[in-house]
């Protein structure tokens, strides 16, 4: 049960990220909406993301937490502090050698990745040149997360999940700057991302140094240990590269058609919410757990620990999606709809939201899913199931945004999402990490019939309320609050009325 506990942790700095994070948004909607430029910084801001995904949160993280955790139970701490050492200097290489070569090649690349651009040349000229100021943040971006790793295995999860606080807390500026001074938002908020990224750095330095978690960097950089990781990495390497392919396919397609890229990234970014406080929480706690367990050879710790944790990630994620299926142009409109944000930004951008809601709890059980094979070191099936869900999404894509436009990415990364979590659950029944027993079919049962209900309740009581608040003259954003409020407090009645999870289980999440 220490996974939930931490996950709570890393959800509640994750909450307070993301309020600065949809502060962010919502400046860059008002100013962007949802035309070229903003369209041009989603592109530019996305190309060092996905990089840093492939080779410090994707094949990096799941490859360096077994290893280190296992060096730290095992009480082996100096050869932790060199492997540490190690992996960061062996990444900081790679990614400064990956910025230089795509630094000089910036046009060919943004060719073959967007070609959509190609069709205006001031377009893509402006592209390349913010892609260019914003691509070294790769290497930042990719050395801090290395940090938060170790932070993460060291059961200190609260400043990794609060660092995109400071990102935010520095685009925001950028913008209010621009505002105020040359209306050059692009090139100030391109600019805000490098220095946010340094500051982030410094933090994660002081933190290590006032946990007194050492790093040993000078020392041989092929060890045992090293050519452990390697061998994780490079199976997990090309698993979390394809799943970037798959995201760069979506923004290919997408570029096609002008503001595309913008109603997917603000519709993604409201239903990421969820995802990062349940399914992320959740997937980063899980896995320095269940790695310590294993190296115990507590078998059946590791399996109750997954257990709880796919309970309870269902229980917050199904009313969440319900919530978002029934309401996604209400929750677009108050976050988003203001200046260069118009009447037609939020309903295309609330297509796209509705959509992702039906993968949401998908989405979030793949995070769960993925971590338990990390930690038992066999991260083939995480390959062959990246692979797979690639050429679905990419068929479906390219068919549904044939026929319905950009809508099509959305239900492909749904259907997908989907399809894949029976595949990856089928591995993980295939090598006994993990079986789903009456102790979670129950209680998931119990949780879809609450879902349901508590649809039923959002879509007929909505309008009812709405014409409430409105003879009151209270606002949207008011209307909003107490639909969430009531619903989580019809949802918790159903909860306890039906008792999918046992006082006991709740209680021992919330003990210590």
């Amino acid at each position: 049960m220490n996974v939930i506990r931490s996950s709570f942790i890393y959800s509640f700095f994750t909450s307070v990220s993301r309020v600065f994070g949809f502060l962010r948004d919502i400046l860059i909607a008002n100013f962007l909406g949802t035309g070229i430029f903003a369209d041009i910084f989603f592109v530019a801001f996305r190309f060092p993301n996905t990089f840093r995904r492939i080779f410090s949160e994707g094949a990096v993280n799941s490859a360096f937490v077994p290893v280190y955790s296992k060096l730290i139970s095992e009480k082996f701490l100096e050869d932790a502090k060199k492997f540490a050492g190690n992996i960061i200097v062996i990444f900081t290489t790679i990614t400064v050698i990956i910025v230089i070569i795509i630094e000089i090649f910036m046009p060919t690349f943004i060719l073959f990745l967007a070609p959509g651009f190609a069709l205006n040349d001031e377009k893509l000229d402006e592209l390349i040149n913010t892609s260019r100021i914003i691509f070294p943040f790769l290497v930042i971006i990719s050395i801090g997360s290395i940090y938060s790793s170790i932070l993460n295995a060291n059961n200190k999860f609260a400043l990794s999940a609060s660092l995109p606080i400071i990102l935010n807390l520095f685009m925001i500026l950028g913008i209010l700057y621009a505002y105020v001074t040359s209306n050059n938002f692009l090139l100030f908020l391109s600019w805000s991302v490098i220095i946010g990224g340094i500051i982030q750095i410094i933090f994660l330095i002081a933190s290590l140094k006032n946990n007194k978690i050492e790093i040993t960097y000078f020392s041989p950089l092929i060890t045992t240990n090293t050519k452990r990781f390697l061998s994780l990495f490079s199976t997990s390497f090309f698993s979390s590269g394809l799943l970037q392919i798959n995201i760069f396919i979506g923004t290919i397609i997408a570029s096609y058609e002008t503001g595309a890229i913008s109603y997917l990234y603000y519709a993604d970014r409201i239903y990421q919410l969820p995802l990062a406080l349940i399914g992320i929480a959740l997937g980063i706690a899980l896995l320095p757990s269940i790695s310590k367990k294993i190296q115990k050879n507590s078998k059946t710790e590791v399996y109750n620990t997954i257990e709880e944790t796919t309970k309870f990630a269902v229980l917050l994620s199904l009313p969440a999606a319900v919530g978002i299926f029934i309401l996604p142009d209400l929750i677009v409109r108050i976050l988003f709809e203001r200046g260069e944000f118009n009447i037609e930004s939020t309903a295309l951008t609330a297509q796209a939201l509705k959509f992702y809601s039906i993968g949401l709890v998908a989405f979030i059980l793949m995070k769960i899913f993925t971590p338990i094979f990390f930690a038992y070191e066999n991260v083939k099936p995480t390959l062959y199931v990246t692979f797979f869900n690639l050429v679905l999404n990419t068929v479906l894509s390219i068919i549904l945004f044939i026929y319905i436009g950009f809508v099509g990415i959305a239900i492909a990364t749904s259907i997908s999402a989907w399809i894949s979590v029976f595949v990856l659950y089928y591995y993980l029944q295939k090598n006994c990490y993990f079986i789903f027993s009456s102790k979670i079919i129950k209680p998931t049962i119990l949780v879809l019939l609450a879902s349901f209900i508590l649809g039923i309740y959002i879509y007929f009581f909505k309008d009812y309320f709405d014409e409430i608040f409105i003879s009151l003259y209270l606002g949207e954003t008011f209307f909003l609050l107490f639909l969430v409020l009531s619903s989580i407090l019809l949802y918790l009645f159903i909860i306890s009325f039906y008792k999918p999870f046992s006082y006991t289980e709740i209680k021992k999440v919330f003990n210590k």
